[in-house]
């Protein structure tokens, strides 16, 4: 006997759902939306990371504007804003200029980017989104791997008012906390402030442990201890035992981190804001980056002051 999934609820006409980008966050997004029942479409610049997904139920499509002509929705979770204008917008050999999301979406289409990205460019996808008949937010998300797996994700909203509202069912399915902060940008920018302050707070945490083991304690006994005081914070808790265990597999990349970093710089800029502490971790992680760690997971940055070479950054 076959089970049906359930039918989505709550979503009007919103059936069916693209997804582009299945990577470490889209995949386990995309499956709780297949799971709630949401008809998925999918685009991968790797097929294979797409095929958990296609053998659960998903349908793939070989390019981001062919899931958009199929789609109500379509969802983005790539890595750089680099990519997310390339999907938009098109103008590569990949996606020639024209057929990107905001050129075949059909009209009443709702794009959500949940990628992190520039609030500039949030605010341009929604003005072009507009023009077209389309609606655009940016929906950026925090909770790593661990927040994409159990669906307990913050979302941060930037966008018209409707839109979100249009966009809060099926990002209930994905998240646990869903706020709209203001019009386009808005959830970018908060993205931003989130970053500033997990890349310090990484800093935070690495020294703090690399303090404890000079003086000759244990340091998994240490972060066991001091994080469910004051010094307590969400890397501390999750990301500390990786590191210390030696697992720097990847929940959120180094250089994913490196971008967020600079983007935020380039804000703080705009704004006449100087971040000092922002700085100091970029040095750290700019190191990391140089010693070939891009591709791991931002807990690598222990490793920097287990192997004594945090002192390279010179400051």
């Amino acid at each position: 006997m076959t089970s049906e999934r359930p039918a989505p609820p709550n979503v009007n006409d919103d059936r069916a759902i693209g997804v582009i980008g299945t990577g470490i966050m889209g995949r386990s997004m995309a499956g709780h939306l297949l799971a709630a029942g949401y008809e998925v479409h999918v685009f991968n610049r790797t097929r294979s990371k797409a095929e958990p997904l296609l053998a659960a139920g998903a349908t793939w499509h070989d390019t981001p504007g062919d899931v958009a002509e199929a789609s109500d929705v379509v969802i983005t979770m790539v890595g750089m804003p680099a990519d997310v204008e390339e999907v938009y917008f098109g103008g590569t050999k990949a996606v020639p200029e024209g057929s990107g999301l905001v050129g075949r979406s059909r009209s009443g289409t709702l794009l959500i980017d949940m990628t992190t990205s520039s609030p500039t460019l949030a605010c341009r996808i929604a003005s072009a989104a507009a023009g077209r008949g389309l609606a655009a937010i940016d929906a950026p998300v925090t909770g790593g791997d661990v927040g994409a797996r159990a669906a307990t994700l913050t979302i941060m909203l930037g966008g018209d008012a409707a839109a979100c509202e249009r966009a809060r069912p099926m990002l209930n399915r994905l998240g646990k906390s869903v706020t709209r902060l203001g019009a386009a940008g808005a959830g970018q920018r908060c993205k931003l402030a989130n970053q500033i302050a997990v890349a310090v707070g990484m800093v935070a945490w690495c020294e703090a442990l690399a303090h404890a083991r000079a003086g000759g304690l244990d340091a998994a006994a240490v972060q066991q201890v001091i994080s469910g005081g004051a010094a307590g914070s969400w890397g501390l808790t999750n990301l500390a035992p990786r590191a210390i265990a030696g697992d720097m597999a990847p929940g959120f990349l180094v250089k994913h981190l490196l971008k967020d970093i600079g983007l935020a710089r380039e804000c703080a800029a705009e704004s006449g804001l100087v971040l000092p502490g922002l700085e100091t971790a970029e040095r750290l992680y700019a190191l990391a980056a140089t010693h070939g760690w891009t591709d791991e997971g931002t807990q690598v940055l222990y490793r920097l002051y287990d192997h004594g070479l945090a002192a390279e950054t010179g400051a």
